[in-house]
């Protein structure tokens, strides 16, 4: 035993706990009972007693010890329990929600190739859809589970920290337990923590920092077992465990890069003192190529921009970058020290010269802090550490490579753990000389502070507007809080809102392709089209590879009326990327609109393969189904689009007219009800529950419809078509034919404003314009069979009677169920005296379940000479 140890021992021993003793000198204990057996043998059985009596206070360290994980447990989870209903937010749309390479957990091969730096943190996603699919509470709960797993693993940390030769013999080692505690307790509930534990996709940052931690964690301990006799075993295993998460925290997150310089750093901060172990450390220092090797071998990433190939470039230089990281990192030590006036998306300006001066002075700064940080490195080690882990682990972030968004604030979640260090050592030692009650008073107050102002900062993130609402705010001349805050307000349906924001957005940033790629989408859902056509060109023009764009634009060519056009740009999307579940969808709709129903069915099956959870794919399915008359699965397609999306306004709207051809109407009158509900401002709904009041004879209700859907859309002529109709059904044929002159106007090729205004012709009796009308609403729509019958009927009361049955017989061959048209045929063979003919239409129309006139039944009688 060597003289260091003996004096340490004779002057701790009664003091410490032997067991606190031994694990400071990394010996035995009973080689330390030994020892004193040996050197003061005189004292007998009393001194034996001395020495064990401190087992006592052993105890009460074990006590403490969990108590204080049991307060980070329950101080974590109360501070984050407003966040478990938190939707997706932002990126998570991209990440999870729209991503087809998580939803399948046996396809590995998938996973990996998303994003391979990031495998393990997009298999923990995969994990957590293959058991909630799109329910954020499991998602919550398992990034609230890595936090507090985390902050245990920083507790363990220090603990370890201080039973390194450089700091056992410390004063502050006999404080472990509480700086252990305190340091935990700071990094669990700084607010600057709620982007990393919050925002579900950034469970990258806080999975590789618990990676992180736990491999210098495990390290360390290897160390420490180094001096004890037949613990070889341990240690190997410790040193293996360390390895094992260097590896999962290179495969959670790029930024963990760091990991081996780490312990590196290590090593020369705590043990140098007894000689850097070269044969622990190179090992981990050849682990640096893992993450850049991936990134070459896969070809994924962009290890000059540390970004995904298939995004964006940021368009800053590399020294650029540099020289606003000065600016960034002072900005997160502001943000550490006073975490007040917290954002998702600062507007954050790039430093054009070193010589600005907020660049210089923050240079400037931060030289002063490195350099204090080296010269108290003797004296107050664990203050210095502190300093240099959290400047090195913003390293991969905050220096030469540029990264699209200068700063964001889930990139200081491993870094607070130097912060953490530095903090509460840094109070340690300013009171060292008062006792320790000042410092955990104030760390205690830190503590609260901290933990209330995350709890007040979780209330930001319960939905996308609050979180978008609070950014615009605090970056007004920035355009991408503005972009999403409008696609917000897009999706309550208040579309005059978005575009407001919108505008606001390209005025600010005039080659921001996302802002005129959402709006041509506003402008599409209030039909206008031209104008969305213009957005989304800009948006294709200014990223010729937006797959988004090029499905948006397919499906505003196919609401104008140019379906083949539509399916054109739902090609070239699918073409950039095969995966994209959108554009099937979109090309989907296109062929509903060219009647090509089985191919529109093809598509929507093949995003649903993609994306099993794909509601607009159901829906779009669904309404394929409507037009080829399976109304049952169309019924079945829209019950798991809202099964899925609850609120999804269209689902409803086209599960209330596949009711309506069953003809339960008061089934569809209550979907409608609820598509309204979903989207007050649902035009389609309103017209169509329009309808079908008309079906149900409540015309009045039926019109306030049709006026609440042409107020909210003045250009909506379908709406304009149906009002015509339905004053048409009160006797007000003037007003009819004005309401379709007006959809005519607005849609030149609307087959029903035609026939509609053809009805209200013949009744007036102007039969030449209505067989006008008539021929008109065929050429633009040559499959609607209820025009057919109008038209035949026309030309009944002009007496053309060929023409007459040749129409009803066309109307009977589009629907062989058309009870009417079998009743009007019946008239028009009594009138040319084929009375077979007629009776056998007659009784068509009776297994259909309806009667002729009883008059004309009468006359037919007569006229045939026979009974029915």
């Amino acid at each position: 035993m060597n003289p260091e140890n003996k004096k340490y021992i004779l002057e701790n021993i009664g003091k410490k706990p032997v067991k606190e003793i031994a694990s400071f000198l990394h010996m035995k204990e009973r080689v330390i009972r030994r020892f004193m057996e040996k050197e003061r043998p005189a004292k007998g059985p009393k001194d034996l007693k001395t020495v064990a009596a401190p087992q006592l206070k052993d105890t009460k360290t074990n006590y403490f010890n969990i108590l204080a994980i049991a307060l980070l447990i329950i101080i974590g989870s109360a501070i984050y329990s407003n966040t478990f209903h938190s939707p997706f937010q932002f990126d998570d749309e991209w990440n999870i929600v729209n991503n087809p390479d998580i939803k399948n957990l046996s396809n590995l091969r998938a996973i990996f190739n998303f994003m391979p730096t990031r495998f393990i943190t997009d298999l923990s996603l995969a994990i957590n859809y293959h058991f909630g699919r799109n329910n954020v509470l499991g998602y919550h709960l398992f990034n609230l589970l890595v936090h507090l797993s985390a902050a245990i693993m920083v507790w363990w940390l220090v603990i370890l920290t201080l039973q390194t030769p450089a700091l056992r013999d410390k004063k502050i080692a006999g404080h472990s337990c509480l700086i252990a505690f305190f340091t935990a307790l700071i990094f669990v509930s700084h607010p600057v923590q709620t982007q990393g534990v919050t925002y579900i996709i950034q469970r990258a940052a806080s999975l590789a920092a618990l990676f992180y931690i736990s491999a210098l964690a495990f390290y360390v301990k290897s160390r420490l077992l180094q001096h004890e006799e037949g613990r070889s075993h341990s240690r190997l295993f410790f040193y293996a465990l360390s390895f094992i998460a260097l590896i999962l925290a290179m495969f959670s997150k790029e930024m963990t890069i760091t990991l081996p310089l780490m312990i590196l750093l290590y090593e020369v901060c705590f043990f140098r003192e007894e000689g850097i172990d070269w044969k622990r450390v190179i090992p981990f220092l050849m682990t640096l190529i893992i993450i850049p090797i991936t990134m070459v071998a896969t070809k994924s990433v962009n290890f000059g921009e540390m970004r995904l190939s298939a995004q964006e470039g940021p368009g800053i230089s590399p020294f650029n970058y540099l020289i606003t990281q000065f600016r960034v990192i002072v900005t997160y030590l502001r943000l550490l020290l006073v975490p007040v006036n917290q954002n998702l998306d600062y507007d954050y300006s790039v430093s054009k010269t070193l010589f600005d001066i907020p660049t210089l002075s923050s240079l400037i700064l931060l030289a002063v802090i490195l350099i204090i940080a080296v010269r108290m490195f003797r004296k107050y080690r664990l203050i210095s550490f502190g300093i240099f882990f959290f400047l090195l682990t913003l390293i991969p972030e905050s220096s030469v490579i540029p990264i699209k968004d200068v700063i964001f604030e889930h990139r200081l979640y491993l870094p607070m753990v130097g912060y953490a260090i530095f903090l509460v050592s840094a109070a340690y030692y300013i009171f060292e000389n008062k006792g320790i009650k000042p410092a955990i008073i104030i760390l205690s107050i830190a503590g609260i502070s901290y933990s209330m102002l995350t709890y007040s900062r979780n209330f930001i993130w319960k939905d996308e507007f609050t979180l978008w609402d609070d950014a615009v705010r605090k970056s007004p001349n920035k355009a991408r809080p503005l972009n999403n805050r409008g696609k917000v307000y897009q999706d309550k349906g208040d579309i005059d809102q978005a575009l407001s924001d919108y505008n606001k957005a390209i005025e600010l940033n005039s080659e921001y392709a996302d802002a005129y790629n959402n709006r041509g989408n506003a402008y599409t859902q209030k039909d206008n089209f031209d104008q969305a056509l213009s957005d989304y060109n800009k948006a294709i023009e200014l990223n010729p590879k937006y797959v988004d764009a090029y499905s948006n634009r397919g499906n505003a060519y196919t609401q104008k009326g140019n379906p083949d056009q539509g399916i054109s740009d739902c090609n070239k999307a699918i073409e950039i990327n095969p995966k994209y579940a959108d554009a099937y969808s979109n090309r989907g709709i296109a062929y509903i609109k060219k009647s090509n129903f089985d191919q529109a069915i093809s598509d929507c099956n093949k995003a649903i393969g993609i994306n099993p959870k794909h509601a607009d794919a159901y829906n779009n399915r669904g309404n394929a189904y409507i037009n080829k008359g399976n109304f049952d699965q169309a019924i079945s397609d829209c019950n798991k689009a809202i099964g899925i999306n609850p609120k999804h306004a269209d689902a409803y709207n086209n599960r209330g007219r596949a009711y309506v051809q069953k003809g339960n109407l008061d089934q569809s009158i209550s979907d409608y009800n609820k598509a309204i509900e979903a989207n007050p401002k649902h035009t389609d709904a309103y017209n169509n529950r329009g309808n079908a009041y008309t079906q149900t004879g409540n015309i009045d209700q039926a019109l306030s419809d049709y006026n609440k859907a042409i107020e909210i859309n003045p250009e909506y002529a379908s709406s304009y078509s149906n009002r015509g109709a339905a004053y048409l059904g009160k006797g007000n044929f003037d007003q009819s034919i004005s309401d379709c002159n007006k959809a005519i106007e607005i849609n030149p090729k609307l087959a029903g404003a035609y026939s509609n205004r053809g009805n209200a012709c013949m009744n007036k009796g102007n039969i030449d314009q209505a067989l006008s009308d008539y021929n008109k609403a065929i050429e633009f729509d040559p499959k609607d069979a209820n025009v057919y019958n109008n038209r035949a009927a026309a030309y009944l009361k002009k007496g053309n009677l060929d023409q007459s049955i040749s129409d009803y017989n066309k109307a009977i061959e589009l629907n062989h169920e058309y009870v009417d048209a079998y009743n009007n045929r019946a008239v028009a063979y009594f009138n040319k005296e084929q009375y077979v003919k007629s009776w056998e239409d007659v009784h068509s129309a009776q297994a259909l379940g309806r009667k002729a006139n009883p008059e004309f039944i009468e006359a037919l009688k007569k006229a045939s000479g026979r009974e029915l």
